[in-house]
């Protein structure tokens, strides 16, 4: 963990840099760049993630056919399940990866920045000078104002629709989590360092940018497929 976390921490002074050649120093462009980047990064896993979300969705009614023929033979409904998956090339848990690679990094984000605007435990290359972004006076601190707290809850509500959006299926805890997921989040980033906030927030709207782009392009080859 330690050494992630000195990655990331070396990673934000990266960004950092390229902002003070451009000529306008500033944490904050660099965290909103590093969002930015490592979403891109990313963004082969999450095409995979939406296609393979779409694919399941759509093997859903066969599924439930299965399961409804074969109730009293659970082992024989499994194999029968898996023999579909197989044949769609389709995989239950591809959904699981972008998370399980995003939540190490988030974690090791939060610890990174607790320490990297503070000016006892600062790491030395830190600017402690251009520690303040807009109405933040330290993206190390709370943002006093929970704006950002606010943003917060509203990117990742509107991520969230618009993923629900593109299901061709919605299970009823998906509304529950819509609307008690984001509000939860905003309230607990009350608590994290602004600069944290201010990456959940850019990360949540790149998110939502990506799935419309996904969602564009998957619509605009299946007209073409089938004209």
């Amino acid at each position: 963990m330690d050494v992630l976390v000195n990655f990331i921490s070396q990673s934000v002074q990266f960004f950092y840099d390229i902002t003070l050649l451009l000529g306008f120093p500033n944490y904050g462009i660099a965290i909103i760049l590093f969002a930015i980047v490592l979403k891109l990064i990313m963004f082969p896993l999450t095409v995979k993630q939406v296609k393979g979300m779409r694919m399941m969705q759509k093997l859903q009614p066969e599924i439930q056919e299965i399961q409804k023929k074969h109730k009293d033979n659970p082992q024989k409904a499994q194999q029968m399940i898996m023999e579909v998956y197989k044949k769609n090339n389709a995989n239950p848990f591809a959904g699981c990866w972008p998370l399980l690679i995003q939540m190490p990094i988030f974690i090791s984000l939060f610890f990174a920045l607790r320490v990297f605007f503070d000016p006892v435990e600062a790491p030395y290359y830190v600017d402690l000078y251009n520690v303040g972004f807009l109405w933040v006076d330290n993206l190390g601190m709370p943002d006093p104002t929970f704006i950002l707290p606010v943003l917060v809850a509203v990117a990742m509500f509107l991520q969230q629709k618009i993923t629900m959006s593109m299901s061709v299926q919605q299970h009823p805890i998906q509304n529950v989590l819509l609307y008690a997921l984001p509000p939860f989040i905003g309230f607990i980033s009350i608590q994290f360092p602004a600069a944290l906030a201010l990456y959940w927030m850019m990360f949540s709207i790149i998110g939502a940018l990506e799935q419309i782009a996904i969602k564009y392009s998957a619509d605009k080859k299946e007209v073409a497929t089938s004209k």
